[in-house]
C-alpha cells in the first residue's frame, strides 16, 4: 500500500526564527507549508518486527535537527522522538531526514535521542558558530556523556542495538572555506576533533555508527548568489572533507574490529536530484520555497519534501540495522 508523506506542521514564528538560521546566510523565516508526496511499499515503524526496539543518538546541525532537549519529554512508545511536538522545528518547517527514518523508513520501533542543533560546528574553538548559544558537536557529545552514557533505566540502551548519527561539516566549511591557509590541513584538524568525539562515544559502548558527508551546499541558492571564485573553492573544500572522513571512517573500523560503521554519501543524493530535479518532481536546482515541488526550503536548506527522499536512502545504505 503506497504512504503518504505530508509536511503540514505548523510552529510559532519565534521557535522558527531562532532555529533556522544558519552561518553566512540572512535570516529566512521556515514557512510551514502543505502537501503530500506518495510513496510506495514504505516500512511503518508501528509495525515492528524481529528488530524489536532501537535506541539512536543523533548528532549534527540544522540539516538534522528537531529541536530535541534533555529535559524535556524523552522518547518512548507513540513518541518515538519524545520532545518537542512532531515532527518538531526543523530548519524548514516539515518533518527532516531524521523524522522519517524514525517514523516511517525502518523495520523497528526506533526511539531517537536527536541532539543535533542548528548551527553546529565540530567545535567553537575550531570554528566560531553565529552565535554563542549553539552547541557544537562537542556541546553534544557533552550532552550524551552527561545524560545518557550510563545507560539510566529511562534510557536502557545497549551496543547491540544502537545507532549513533554523526551529520556535521556543513558549517565548519561554510565559515571557513574562503580564509588563508591550508583548507586541506585544515581539514585533518576538524577531523581530528571530530573522531576524537567519536572515540569517546565508543568508550561509552557505542558500536553502531552512521556518518553522513557533507553535500553539495555549493549549489544552494544562497551560494550561487556569491562569487564564481566562492562556489568552485567551497567545492573543492567540501570535496577534500569528504575523501577525509570516508578515510577517517576506514580507520576506526579498523582500529576497532566491534564496530560497525556506514557512511550515506549526501553528496552523492543531493547531486543526483539537482543534477536532474524533474525526474524527482521538483521544478528545478535553484528555487528555494514552500511548495511542493520545490527542493530548496529555503536557500541553504532542503525542504521537507527533499527529505523525503533521504529517508529512504539513509535506510538503504544501513540495510534494515533500524
Amino acid at each position: 500500500m503506497p504512504t503518504v508523506r505530508c509536511a503540514n506542521s505548523e510552529f510559532p514564528i519565534n521557535q522558527l526564527e531562532s532555529s533556522s538560521r544558519t552561518p553566512m546566510m540572512p535570516v529566512i523565516l521556515a514557512i510551514p507549508f502543505a502537501g503530500c508526496h506518495v510513496f510506495e511499499n514504505l516500512p511503518s515503524s508501528l509495525a515492528v518486527g524481529a528488530n524489536a526496539q532501537k535506541y539512536w543518538f543523533s548528532f549534527g546541525d540544522s540539516y538534522t535537527q528537531t529541536g530535541f532537549v534533555t529535559n524535556g519529554t524523552l522518547p518512548a512508545v507513540g513518541n518515538a522522538l519524545g520532545n518537542p511536538p512532531y515532527p518538531g522545528w526543523t530548519a524548514t518547517g516539515g518533518q527532516n531526514w531524521v523524522d522519517y527514518v524514525t517514523t516511517v523508513d525502518n523495520t523497528s520501533l526506533v526511539l531517537t535521542y536527536n541532539l543535533a542543533y542548528g548551527g553546529a560546528t565540530i567545535s567553537a574553538d575550531l570554528v566560531t558558530p553565529y552565535e554563542p548559544t549553539v552547541l557544537s558537536l562537542t556541546d553534544q557529545v557533552n550532552q550524551f556523556l552527561t545524560n545518557y552514557a550510563s545507560k539510566p533505566s529511562t534510557t536502557p540502551w545497549n551496543s547491540r542495538d544502537t545507532l549513533f548519527s554523526v551529520w556535521i561539516g556543513i558549517n565548519d566549511i561554510g565559515n571557513s572555506y574562503y580564509l588563508s591557509g591550508d583548507r586541506d590541513a585544515f581539514s585533518d584538524t576538524l577531523l581530528d576533533a571530530y573522531f576524537a568525539l567519536v572515540q569517546q562515544l565508543v568508550n561509552t559502548g557505542a558500536r553502531n555508527f552512521l556518518f553522513v558527508n557533507v553535500p553539495p551546499i555549493d549549489r544552494s541558492p544562497l551560494m550561487l548568489a556569491q562569487s564564481d571564485w566562492s562556489q568552485t573553492t567551497e567545492k573543492s573544500v567540501i570535496e577534500g572533507f569528504n575523501t577525509k572522513l570516508t578515510a577517517r571512517t576506514a580507520s576506526l573500523k579498523a582500529n576497532h574490529s566491534d564496530v560497525t560503521t556506514w557512511i550515506w554519501d549526501s553528496n552523492a543524493a543531493f547531486t543526483a536530484i539537482l543534477d536532474d530535479p524533474t525526474s524527482y518532481g521538483f521544478e528545478d536546482a535553484t528555487t528555494f520555497g514552500d511548495a511542493p515541488n520545490i527542493f530548496w526550503g529555503n536557500n541553504y536548506h532542503p525542504s521537507s519534501y527533499a527529505h523525503a527522499y533521504f529517508g529512504p536512502d539513509v535506510a538503504k545504505v544501513l540495510g534494515g540495522f533500524l
